[in-house]
């Protein structure tokens, strides 16, 4: 009982502050374009989202020294095989949190944001900043073998969603300022701003329009610069300048991207695979967070490499520093402890452990063709790099994202037709073998068809009031014919809104009707006339294609458009065809 009523001061509390935030949005646009507001809130979701990557990171690190520093320093009684116990107790309180406070947050966290901008007009829940923050952190700090972009991407994608639902903005810029959080992690945690961008569009929203790229870059822009400030101004990934060889050795990266493409359907496969077989028990959830968390912490006893994040092991991969069998080996089982992890409860990203499994494929390649071909003036790490790419490129179906964000890492441009070469042919591959990414294929599990979600009508997507027209002609109601084609004549306008001799707005007649009354020598009849007998009424928060099928139901070519029942505008067919041409 006190927990209901807890619950509900909190939505009281939360409703009451969005109800006074809610005026500051209608003011605010009242004083600014439009799109200078819009940039204005991605600012403030760009500087939120690099803090939150530095304070993220900074709370992995922390969770990370209590389990490997002061966890081991507590059980060096046990002599060495202490590690085992830091991915059990780590992934039970892990999935204790989820289950209990935002399910949400559970897995990998892309897919949650790619439905909620697809699904339910960009909205998150608040509380998963915080659930999704202290669950990943946990997670990866006790060993727990997946990434921290993932979530990152979720906590600024809440934030966003959080920012826009507090000033109420419409869905199709609570979308944008979701993606604008997802850009904004991505961006900070691997100093990657176009990165960032990529990410954000490709993946979260699956569309390149132009429109939301201003907001994205800018919020991509000052994330990274916090980014830089707290975490240093270098890549996650200090490559060195890479040889790429001779076109004519250039096949080698066709072999690459192959091998990257296959490698990410398996990816994707394994991942699945194994939590169907988690998902078919029916042990408690503690049950397969004991059982997930003894099989990483068995790995991870002789291969400790599997631990977290990993990018020290990556480093090595990618200056081709590790063996032949320490990189095939360790292909192996970052693929099994990421899938485990994830299955068992876990709460990470994917990402991270594909760029790690693309980087020992590749750094394997590598190893091979050099001492196959010693001469043929192509640095090994080269591959690793190649393939890092090209496994992202194929498992998450995001050719773009990898070619940019491994090219901005490295800032090295001889590698660009190489890496465009893997990654496009790896995601070709993976497309082939699978209709999903490693994204959407937990969406479609689920029921949720996320390629036909992304592109439903698209007047879905505009609400009436912002496609009302903002300058128009007005006519008043007692005006005569004559005198109201006098106002025509001295415009380019082909309707006029009407109002009558209070200044309330009834309705709207076009140029053709008041040429046509003229020519009928209706000179001195009031233009009120011209207007029908019933003038149908929209709310201006429906959308326009509910404003399209109600004037194809009721036969008319506007619909008044009102705010509370007050009058405000007049939307006409002409207007809806505007709207929908402006989204392309």
């Amino acid at each position: 009982m006190e927990k209901e009523r807890s619950s509900g001061v909190v939505i009281s509390s939360w409703g009451n502050l969005r109800h006074r935030a809610g005026s500051f949005h209608p003011w605010l646009i009242q004083v600014l374009p439009e799109p200078i507001v819009l940039l204005l809130y991605a600012v403030i979701i760009g500087t939120v989202g690099g803090y939150g990557a530095v304070g993220f990171r900074m709370l992995i690190d922390g969770f990370t020294r209590l389990f490997f520093e002061d966890g081991r320093r507590w059980l060096a009684w046990l002599g060495g095989p202490e590690v085992f116990f830091f991915p059990v107790i780590g992934l039970v309180f892990v999935s204790a949190i989820v289950k209990f406070f935002a399910p949400e947050a559970k897995g990998h966290g892309v897919p949650e944001v790619m439905a909620a901008i697809a699904e339910r007009g960009g909205k998150i829940r608040p509380r998963v900043v915080l659930v999704k923050a202290v669950a990943s952190a946990l997670c990866i700090g006790s060993g727990g073998s997946v990434g921290r972009e993932g979530p990152i991407v979720q906590i600024g994608s809440a934030f966003g969603s959080t920012f826009g639902q507090l000033l109420g903005l419409p869905e199709r810029y609570l979308r944008l300022l979701v993606a604008c959080g997802a850009g904004a992690g991505i961006a900070a945690t691997f100093n990657a701003p176009v990165g960032g961008v990529m990410f954000a569009t490709e993946v979260i929203l699956g569309s390149f329009a132009l429109q939301n790229f201003a907001a994205i870059v800018i919020a991509s822009v000052v994330s990274a610069a916090i980014g830089r400030t707290y975490l240093g101004d270098h890549p996650s990934f200090p490559m060195p300048l890479y040889q790429v060889g001779h076109f004519s050795v250039y096949w080698v990266y066709v072999i690459i991207g192959l091998l990257a493409g296959f490698w990410g359907y398996a990816y994707i496969r394994v991942l699945y695979r194994i939590e169907d077989w988690f998902d078919d028990r029916s042990w408690p959830f503690w049950g397969k967070a004991l059982v997930g968390g003894a099989l990483i912490g068995a790995i991870g006893i002789r291969f400790p490499q599997i631990f977290g994040v990993g990018y020290e092991w990556v480093n090595l991969a990618l200056t081709d520093q590790l063996p032949l069998h320490l990189l095939l080996i360790l292909l192996i089982l970052k693929l099994l402890a990421t899938s485990i992890t994830i299955a068992a409860g876990g709460s990470g990203g994917v990402f991270s452990p594909g760029l790690y499994q693309g980087a020992m494929l590749g750094g394997a390649a590598g190893v091979l063709f050099s001492a196959l071909f010693p001469n043929s003036g192509i640095s090994p790490g080269a591959l690793a790099a190649m393939a890092m790419a090209g496994v992202f490129a194929g498992s998450a179906r995001a050719p773009v994202t990898a070619i940019m964000m491994l090219f901005e890492m490295t800032g090295d441009y001889n590698l660009i037709l190489p890496l465009m070469i893997s990654s496009v042919l790896a995601a070709t591959i993976t497309g082939l073998l699978s209709r999903e990414s490693i994204y959407t294929l937990k969406l479609v599990r689920r029921g949720l068809d996320i390629m036909r979600l992304r592109h439903p009508d698209r007047l879905k997507a505009v609400c009436v009031g912002e496609a009302l027209p903002q300058n128009h002609l007005t006519l008043p109601g007692d005006l005569t014919i004559a005198e109201a084609w006098e106002q025509f004549a001295g415009s380019r306008e082909w309707f006029a809104w009407v109002r009558d001799a209070s200044g309330s707005l009834i309705g709207s007649v076009a140029r053709a009707q008041v040429l046509e009354a003229l020519n009928q020598r209706r000179f001195l009849e009031p233009v009120v006339v011209l207007l029908p007998k019933t003038v149908h009424r929209i709310d201006e928060q429906e959308t326009l294609a509910a404003a399209a099928t109600k004037m194809k139901a009721l036969g008319v070519t506007y619909l008044l458009v009102c705010r509370r029942d007050e009058p405000v505008g007049v939307i006409g067919s002409s207007d809806i065809v505007r709207a929908y041409r402006s989204l392309d």
